[in-house]
């Protein structure tokens, strides 16, 4: 035991025991600072995270380059179709891709192992497609080394090697005796040692945390999202991991001061560390797999066809085709199709596309409500098992979630019936019942406007992800009640 540390007990004796808990964190503190292992430790992290930063930096630079590029040749493929029937231009189609949100380079999410870009064409919704995870190029190989890894994972093992002997070490060591005799207050060895190891962890990411806000101010597009949104999605982020970090230093304090030695403090900590990191959430995923399960691709594929299969499309011997026809001339006081002011064949391609965009509305609809409720019961032990509430809620805060990629698919999507509009309405003014011959003029395809996709607001995130953030806020609490009740019951030897 320090001297420092006797003169702060023998002079704040019945008085305020700050002066004590700050004793206790500066001899903490100077341990660490003296053993040449976790400076070097240190140094390795904090290489780590750099490294990680940076190859996410680099790979959302990477992908926003070839998005401009691919954009600007489709947009110049759409407009340069020349006189051409407008439905068939619909067929032809155009890509929406999908733009990668700056906090993209912390955490990438499921961004890799979703499609990029969403095909547009006639009739149909089409899933995303281009997956980056099969880019097979060096950074690609090494997009699992991401910064919210390394946070989920790594520096938790920190925490744990840098508490786990805190009390158990002093019992073994026989000071634990000495501290308790002198009248140090359990509580206050608990606060001690929890600043000292908050102080350490934060040494390592507070470099961490300035990097990352530089580069997101970097790499933000006001046209896609604007830097008071990044932001205030970046405090998000550090407000959960200090949760999820400061939850595990605090268990590290509470198993130590249970423990008789330092070896079972580790041992335990080490158990815990895997369970949670590992063995739960693939158990987790497994059951909630198991009991809400999604059809399969084919499934939902079939199930749209057979919904289809009950609007007209291009038979016009459908029940509903003769249906709708007849509704038009009643609607327009005339006998025959060939009577009508405006072309029924672009009213019949229009009313065929509502009809097409309630079905995938219902779908996909349905489908994304599934993906929901599978993640809020895998989320749930998020409280005990924390890495269950802090994933969704880095990938939430980062934009790169399931949800964040339905909001792209959907906007998609309305650009795609902003096509079909197009085209539908060019077709009911201008063409002719039966006349094949019809061709729009260029300048439509100009008209129409490019896809445009804006990130949407942390506001739309946060009723969603409160869940994982109260879990990560009750983890936190359950592991400082769990520590103090560890070191109250604490016996010196």
């Amino acid at each position: 035991m320090s001297a420092v540390l006797e003169v702060a007990v023998s002079t704040v004796h019945g008085r305020r025991r700050w002066p004590i808990t700050l004793a206790i964190a500066a001899k903490e503190w100077l341990d660490l600072y003296r053993d040449a292992r976790w400076r070097w430790l240190g140094a390795l992290m904090l290489l780590l995270m750099i490294c990680a930063l940076t190859f996410g930096a680099e790979q959302v630079q990477r992908y926003d380059r070839d998005r401009t590029a691919a954009t600007e040749s489709d947009r110049k493929i759409w407009t340069s179709q020349g006189a051409k029937d407008p439905h068939a231009a619909a067929h032809f189609g155009q890509y929406a891709f999908k733009p990668q949100t700056p906090l993209a380079l912390a955490d990438p999410g499921v961004d890799a192992y979703v499609g990029s870009a969403v095909w547009l064409e006639a009739h149909k919704q089409n899933e995303a497609q281009f997956r980056p995870a099969r880019d097979t190029t060096l950074v690609a190989r090494l997009g699992n080394l991401s910064l919210a890894f390394v946070l989920q994972t790594v520096i938790p093992l920190v925490a744990i090697l840098l508490g786990y002997a805190a009390f158990a070490g002093e019992r073994e060591q026989g000071t634990l005796r000495q501290l308790l005799s002198l009248g140090v207050h359990p509580t206050d060895l608990l606060l001690g040692k929890g600043l000292a190891l908050a102080g350490a962890i934060a040494v390592l990411l507070t470099p961490v945390l300035i990097a990352t806000l530089i580069a997101c101010i970097m790499l933000t597009d006001t046209a896609e999202s604007t830097l008071s949104d990044q932001l205030i999605r970046l405090f998000g982020l550090a407000a959960g991991y200090t949760a999820y970090i400061a939850g595990f230093a605090m268990l590290a304090l509470a198993v130590s001061a249970f423990s008789r030695n330092s070896r079972a403090a580790l041992v335990g900590l080490l158990a815990f560390w895997l369970a949670n990191c590992f063995l739960v959430p693939r158990l987790m995923t497994d059951a909630v797999r198991t009991a809400l399960p999604l059809p399969t691709a084919l499934e939902f594929r079939q199930t749209i066809a057979e919904e289809k299969k009950k609007t007209f499309g291009h038979d016009e011997t459908h029940p509903a085709f003769v249906v709708f026809r007849d509704d038009v001339l009643r609607q327009y006081g005339v006998e025959r199709i060939e009577d009508l002011p405006v072309n029924f064949r672009g009213l019949a391609l229009r009313k065929d596309d509502e009809n097409g965009y309630r079905i995938f509305d219902q779908q996909y609809g349905a489908l994304q409500e599934a993906y929901e409720r599978q993640n809020r019961w895998r989320a749930m032990p998020g409280p005990v098992f924390p890495l269950l509430a802090i994933q969704p809620w880095s990938m939430g805060m980062a934009g790169t979630d399931g949800r964040a990629q339905y909001s792209f698919t959907t906007a998609a999507e309305q650009h795609r019936r902003v096509i079909q509009t197009f085209a539908s309405d060019d077709l009911i003014r201008n063409g002719r019942y039966r006349d094949p011959t019809y061709v729009a003029d260029p300048a439509l395809w100009q008209h129409i406007p490019s896809f445009a996709y804006r990130e949407p607001p942390v506001s739309w995130v946060l009723p969603v992800q409160m869940g994982n953030l109260l879990a990560l806020a009750g983890w936190l609490a359950i592991t400082t009640l769990l520590a103090v009740y560890a070191v109250r019951r604490m016996r010196p030897i």
